[in-house]
């Protein structure tokens, strides 16, 4: 569990935690940030528990963050969730079977269900697929629709597939975009992805109606952009499919295009585009299909 500033909220993911049905797991918990309160409420809620690890860390961003906590795992399968979720008892269990039953995925993307909220201040992000869908072809990428909330890997091959880009996702430079990148290469290197309706986590991520939606509707279209273009400058024809249909059919509303109403997801689209040429800042690792990391500067400009 990646965390940055969560302060006393984050007790609600600990105590989930602790109550998880499954007789063997550890959970790891990097903490990045700039204050003690979620260090005092670890200590408070799951310090005397010995399956819980509290690790601080001085880098940002929740790539870097995973990546701790993967170097520090020591199971067969890892799971990622956020700081603002709760997860059911049987999650682990239900990752656990469900990688039993399908020998040939790597990454599984679970259900993520908001919790209560008042739909007129504003909306969770959510990933609700109605049935268990396996995926197996790079060529159809776009599909793939998972969000970090509820990952869950094969650990071996997390590792074996150069773990996370660090430029990518909530807190680096290219914002976010990480679990697409890493589901890509997953595909590219021939492992199967499975979508997980359930069990699912419990999101209480609100983000309100206005500027706070906006900028993350433009930061995911952005990191697309960034991520679809790094695996075009490797010269890698499969990602062309994606690129082009998330690039002109995920971003632009056509039909409230055509009928000159709002949204018309023209600024998702101009927001994809920047995050393309916005690749080109960075070098890359070819092996890896990760971004080298120089030293980074903040990319921001406001929504389009």
């Amino acid at each position: 569990m990646p965390t940055r500033n969560r302060g006393a909220t984050i007790a609600a993911a600990f105590e989930s935690l602790k109550r998880l049905d499954h007789d063997s797991y550890e959970v790891v918990v990097v903490d990045q940030s700039t204050d003690d309160l979620t260090r005092l409420v670890f200590e408070e809620t799951v310090g005397d528990d010995h399956r819980f690890a509290h690790i601080p860390s001085t880098r940002v961003g929740k790539s870097a963050a995973c990546n701790v906590a993967l170097a520090a795992a020591r199971g067969a399968i890892v799971a990622f969730t956020d700081d603002d979720c709760e997860a059911p008892r049987d999650w682990l269990s239900g990752i656990e079977r469900a990688f039993a039953s399908h020998p040939k995925v790597a990454m599984i993307c679970g259900g993520v269900r908001a919790a209560a909220h008042d739909p007129a201040v504003g909306a969770i992000p959510t990933f609700l697929p109605r049935h268990t869908r396996l995926l197996r072809s790079p060529w159809l990428a776009f599909r793939a629709q998972g969000i970090g909330a509820n990952l869950a890997f094969r650990t071996a091959e997390l590792r074996r597939a150069g773990a996370f880009d660090e430029v990518l996702g909530a807190g680096a430079v290219l914002r976010a975009g990480e679990d697409g990148d890493i589901a890509y290469r997953l595909l590219r290197a021939g492992h199967g992805i499975l979508e997980l309706p359930e069990p699912a986590v419990l999101h209480s991520g609100l983000r309100t109606w206005g500027k706070e939606l906006r900028e993350l509707a433009w930061d995911a279209a952005f990191s697309e952009g960034a991520t679809y273009m790094k695996h075009l400058r490797l010269g890698d024809p499969v990602i062309v499919p994606t690129f082009i249909i998330r690039g002109l059919f995920g971003m632009v509303a056509w039909r409230n295009l055509l009928l000159l109403r709002r949204p018309t997801g023209l600024g998702r689209l101009a927001a994809f585009a920047r995050g393309a040429r916005t690749s080109f800042r960075f070098p890359i690792d070819a092996h890896s299909r990760r971004y080298r990391a120089p030293r980074l500067e903040r990319v921001r400009s406001a929504p389009g």
